[in-house]
C-alpha cells in the first residue's frame, strides 16, 4: 500500500464509517443526537447506528446502549452532543472501542475557563486510543460515506474537499456551494482542533484521490511550520484555497473568542501563499467563486499571459470590469488589427470591437445567437486569450420577449466552452440586477450549466476574482516547472 493510500485508509472511519454511535439522543426525540440520527437516515447511511443512553433501551427505534464500550461492534465514528463537563467521562468509558470521536458540544477552550476541560477530554481520547474531532464542531459531511451534519441528505459526490474551523461557515459553504453546482468530496468542521487539525486534513485531502481541489477556512494553525512545509512540498499540484479569518486586529480578537486560539498576522499568510502557490481569498463569496472555477477548469501547462477578452451587453459595466481586472493584474488589452478587421467585415452596427467588446442586446438576439457565436469564435481563434468572459445583462435581454433566447445564448457559450477547454477558459456572468424573474431563470438553468461544468458568476468582478486565482496558480506552476528544468 502506498503512503497516500495508507493515509487515506487511516482516516476512512472519519469519512466512511461502518458504525456510528450517537451520544446525546433522548426518548423525546428533540435532542441534537436525534437530529443527527434523522440526518443519517435521510442521507441513506447504511451502517449500524448505536444510540448511547444511560437508562433507555430504545431511541428512535434503535436499540440503545449504556456506554460507548457496550456497543456490539467497535465504533468508527462517535457523535457526542452532551454538556461539556460530561464529555471526558463519556470518552474514557469508550476506551479502545472507538476510532474517532466528534464532540459537537461547546464550552471548552473557546470560553474562559474551559481550557482545562478540553485538556481532560483530549487526555481521555488519547488514553483510550481514539482521535478527537473538535470539540465545538459540526463534524463530517461525506457523500461517499452518507454521513452528514445537515438535513436534506447529501448531494452528489464531487472533487472539492473543504476544511472549516467554523461550524456555521461549514453549513454556509455547503448550502452556497451546492447551489452553485460544487460537488464536494467531503466537508469537515474542525472546531477547536484539540487533536485533529488543519495539518492532518491537509495531508488527507492531498492524498485523497477523490479530491482535486482543497478549500480551507482557518482562524489559526497550531503548527504553522508543519502547515507551511506540507504546502511547499505539495507545490500546488492540487489547488489550495484559504479563507483566513482574523486578518485584522479586531478579526484576530474575534477568532480568539471563537475557537480559543491565537491567529497569525496576515502578512505571514500572504508570504506563505506566494511561496507555496496557495490562493488567499478575502470573503466567503470569493471562496465559493474560486472553488467553483477551480472545480470546472483544468489548469493549463502553457505559460499564462493573463490576457482576457470581455464580451457582452453593457458598456459601462465592461469599463468598470476592465479597471477591476487591471488592478488585479489581468490584461484586458485592445484587440489586434487583423481581429478588428475581421469583425468589422461582419458589418454589425452599434458594436465596439475593441476589448471589452460591447454588443447591443439586439445583436445578441439575432439569428438565435448565431452571430454571437461567430464573433466569439473569431475572438477565440485570432486572439487566443487565456480567458474569454461572456456577460449577459438579463433584464435587457428579457425585454425582447423571446422566451427561448437565453437558452439559445447558453447553447452558444456551452459549445464554445467545450471547444476551447484545452486552451481558453470560458467564463459566464449572468447579471440579474436583482430582478426576481431573471433570478428564477438562472435557477432553472443551473442543473444544465452544472452538467456542462460551466460555473455562473453574478458579476464581472466575481469572475475576475476567479480568474486571478487561476492565473496565480498557473503562473506558480509554470515557474516551478521552468525552475525544475532549467
Amino acid at each position: 500500500m502506498t503512503d497516500d493510500a495508507s493515509l487515506v485508509a487511516r482516516y476512512a472511519p472519519l469519512f466512511r464509517p461502518r458504525t456510528v454511535a450517537v451520544v446525546g439522543a433522548s426518548e423525546k426525540g428533540n435532542a441534537p443526537g436525534n437530529v443527527f440520527i434523522r440526518n443519517l437516515r435521510e442521507a441513506g447511511y447504511e451502517g449500524a447506528i448505536f444510540p448511547i443512553h444511560p437508562t433507555s433501551a430504545d431511541i428512535d427505534g434503535l436499540p440503545a446502549y449504556r456506554t460507548l464500550a457496550d456497543t456490539p461492534a467497535v465504533v468508527d465514528y462517535a457523535y457526542v452532543a452532551v454538556a461539556a463537563e460530561r464529555v471526558p467521562a463519556i470518552l474514557a468509558a469508550g476506551a479502545n472501542h472507538v476510532r474517532y470521536a466528534q464532540v459537537m458540544s461547546g464550552g471548552f477552550s473557546e470560553v474562559t475557563g474551559g481550557e482545562a476541560l478540553e485538556q481532560q477530554a483530549l487526555t481521555a481520547a488519547r488514553d483510550g486510543g481514539m482521535r478527537l474531532l473538535g470539540p465545538n464542531c459540526m463534524g463530517t459531511y461525506s457523500p461517499a460515506g452518507r454521513l452528514t451534519f445537515m438535513g436534506g441528505g447529501v448531494g452528489p459526490a464531487g472533487d472539492v474537499g473543504v476544511v472549516s474551523q467554523s461550524g456555521g461557515l461549514s453549513l454556509d459553504i455547503l448550502r452556497q456551494g451546492r447551489a452553485r453546482g460544487i460537488g464536494f468530496s467531503a466537508v469537515l468542521s474542525l472546531g477547536n482542533c484539540a487533536d485533529v487539525g488543519p495539518v492532518d486534513m491537509l495531508d488527507y485531502f492531498l492524498a485523497d484521490p477523490a479530491t482535486r481541489v482543497i478549500g480551507m477556512y482557518l482562524e489559526h494553525v497550531a503548527d504553522g511550520r508543519a502547515f507551511f512545509a506540507r504546502l511547499r512540498a505539495a507545490g500546488a499540484r492540487k489547488p489550495v484555497v484559504i479563507l483566513k479569518g482574523g486578518q485584522t486586529d479586531q478579526g484576530q480578537r474575534a477568532a480568539t473568542s471563537h475557537t480559543g486560539a491565537l491567529a497569525g498576522a496576515h502578512e505571514i499568510w500572504r508570504g506563505m501563499a506566494r511561496q507555496t502557490g496557495t490562493v488567499l481569498v478575502a470573503s466567503l463569496a470569493q471562496f465559493i467563486d474560486v472553488l467553483a472555477a477551480l472545480q470546472a477548469y483544468a489548469l493549463r501547462d502553457a505559460a499564462p499571459r493573463g490576457r482576457v477578452v470581455l464580451f457582452g451587453n453593457g458598456g459601462g459595466t465592461s469599463v468598470l470590469a476592465t479597471d477591476y481586472f487591471a488592478r488585479r493584474g489581468l490584461d484586458v488589452a485592445p484587440l489586434g488589427a487583423d481581429t478588428i478587421a475581421t469583425l468589422a467585415a461582419l458589418r454589425v452596427s452599434g458594436t465596439s470591437f475593441v476589448n471589452p467588446i460591447d454588443i447591443p442586446a439586439n445583436v445578441l438576439v439575432r439569428d438565435h445567437g448565431s452571430l454571437a457565436l461567430t464573433i466569439l469564435d473569431t475572438l477565440a481563434t485570432r486572439e487566443a486569450p487565456d480567458a474569454l468572459v461572456v456577460h449577459l445583462n438579463l433584464p435587457v435581454i428579457a425585454g425582447y420577449r423571446q422566451p427561448a433566447l437565453l437558452g439559445e445564448l447558453l447553447d452558444v457559450v456551452i459549445k464554445l466552452r467545450a471547444a476551447l477547454a484545452a486552451r481558453t477558459h470560458v467564463l459566464l456572468v449572468l447579471r440579474t440586477n436583482r430582478d426576481a424573474a431573471c433570478a428564477g431563470q438562472v435557477a432553472e438553468l443551473a442543473p444544465r450549466l452544472a452538467d456542462a461544468r460551466l460555473p455562473v458568476f453574478d458579476e464581472l468582478a466575481d469572475a475576475g476574482d476567479a480568474l486571478v486565482a487561476i492565473h496565480q496558480l498557473e503562473t506558480f506552476r509554470r515557474r516551478a516547472h521552468d525552475a525544475q528544468h532549467a
